[in-house]
């Protein structure tokens, strides 16, 4: 026991120097936090895209937790966020690190519901952390302000997402041609975060790669002459990259469309 109790302490303070504020401890996993709220900021792009993607982020430091893991004798080992099929969000519930809001983001007291998840997986037997009792205040400001009703009291339907909408490949319909305009969004949505109270008075994020080179605005002279490997040069390193130039181009147009009216 004594020894297990000495590995969380070691990976806890491992985290800590690398820069990890917050990390807990699931069934079989090492679950981090990565804050990314920056205060002041206003723009058409989600705040989780506008500094360095939080997958190249989390990646290198979570491979130094799993560095640590190894150490300790750990022989499997996974580095995950959110791509290949876990549950990060079950992770984080888990491991004691927040509560589940009504707009379906995990929310901690620190960091509100700004910050992405990543975990590492290993084979150590090290006593898992509790699920903590607090719960979301179930005011119903996030139902009542997201723009495209994807939130209710029974759930989530992602299809009416506004950030789902403007992530989509192929033409858009006329209404949600209209829901990307009248919200003058590029890139995702924040609507439901910026409303809630859990994410009143947070602190600007202490991790300097999402405060390097941000990019809160785009315009549709930003992509529009680039060619498909001139944006992923110049764009690469944005997480509003990833399903390439046609589809901010896209959604760019329909913003510069409604500037002409």
């Amino acid at each position: 026991m004594a020894y297990r109790v000495m590995i969380k302490e070691e990976i806890r303070k491992i985290a800590k120097k690398i820069g990890i504020e917050k990390i807990g401890f699931g069934e079989k996993s090492v679950v981090a936090l990565f804050p990314y709220f920056v205060k002041g900021e206003t723009g058409n792009v989600s705040m989780y895209a506008r500094g360095m993607d939080y997958h190249h982020v989390a990646e290198e430091k979570l491979k130094q937790i799993e560095k640590e893991l190894k150490a300790f004798g750990a022989r499997e080992t996974l580095v995950h966020i959110d791509k290949g099929g876990l549950d990060d969000r079950g992770a984080a519930l888990s491991a004691g690190l927040g509560f589940l809001g009504k707009n379906g983001m995990v929310i901690c007291e620190e960091f509100g519901s700004y910050f992405f998840i990543g975990q590492v997986v290993h084979d150590l037997n090290i006593e898992k952390d509790s699920p903590i009792d607090t719960s979301c205040l179930s005011c119903g400001a996030c139902i009542r302000a997201c723009p495209g009703g994807a939130l209710s009291d029974d759930g989530f339907e992602i299809e009416k997402c506004l950030s789902e909408i403007t992530q989509k490949k192929g033409e858009l319909q006329e209404d949600e041609r209209k829901l990307v305009a009248d919200n003058g969004l590029c890139w995702g949505c924040d609507v439901c975060q910026r409303v809630c109270p859990h994410n009143k008075g947070l602190a600007t994020t202490a991790i300097p790669e999402f405060l390097k080179d941000r990019i809160t605005d785009l315009n549709i002279g930003d992509v529009e002459n680039l060619s498909n490997r001139e944006f992923k040069e110049k764009y690469g390193n944005y997480a509003f990259s990833w399903r390439g130039k046609a589809v901010l181009e896209r959604n760019l147009n329909i913003l510069f469309e409604k500037e002409k009216l």
